[in-house]
């Protein structure tokens, strides 16, 4: 079951089959947990979350409909969704981690790799400011920056999970990089 195609698995989730589950849980969940750490900051809230996300798909499976698009979509939609509502109730204050923690290790090839003790320091203070940074961004434009470079998803497959016009998320991409940039330029990197 495990080489099954995700439609051939969400046909049978949709039947209640816990063995594809598991292996949907287990193709999807790391990635899934990232998107949303990222967007949420917290460890601890985006293990909640990843499980709601999760339990969302187990009891929301009948409505998944391959010809609106593929399950990494659908998935993917239903963490944005969660999140978001989990974020706006306001409770929340974002928290910044260690960079390498919140958003994996895509900088490193940008950091000097050596062992000098001044060099890991610096290393350091710039990957919270990098976060730091990502934490001030317009929500919005913070979403399209973690899909489309972090979790690598083409700008039709971020159109198909915001309901969003694929011309206006490009827009939105360069604007948040630009003003990443803006937030980043006075560390001169």
């Amino acid at each position: 079951m495990k080489d099954h195609s995700d439609k051939a698995l969400m046909e049978l989730v949709v039947n209640r089959n816990t063995e594809a589950f598991k292996i949907l849980y287990h193709r999807y969940h790391i990635q899934i947990f990232n998107f949303i750490r990222r967007l949420a900051g917290r460890r601890e809230l985006a293990q909640d979350l990843l499980q709601e996300t999760f339990t969302r798909v187990w009891f929301a499976a009948h409505t998944f409909d391959l010809k609106r698009g593929n399950f990494k979509g659908w998935i993917y939609k239903i963490a944005l969704n969660t999140t978001r509502n989990e974020m706006s109730k306001k409770q929340y204050e974002y928290h910044y981690e260690d960079w390498s923690q919140i958003c994996g290790t895509n900088l490193e090839p940008y950091l000097a790799s050596t062992d000098q003790p001044d060099s890991k320091l610096f290393q350091s203070e710039l990957r919270a400011k990098i976060a730091e940074a990502l934490g001030k961004l317009n929500p919005l434009f913070r979403e399209i920056i973690l899909l489309k470079h972090y979790q690598q998803l083409k700008f039709r497959e971020i159109a198909e999970i915001t309901n969003t016009p694929e011309g206006t998320l490009k827009a939105r991409f360069h604007h948040g990089i630009a003003r990443l940039k803006e937030l980043l330029e006075p560390l001169e990197l």
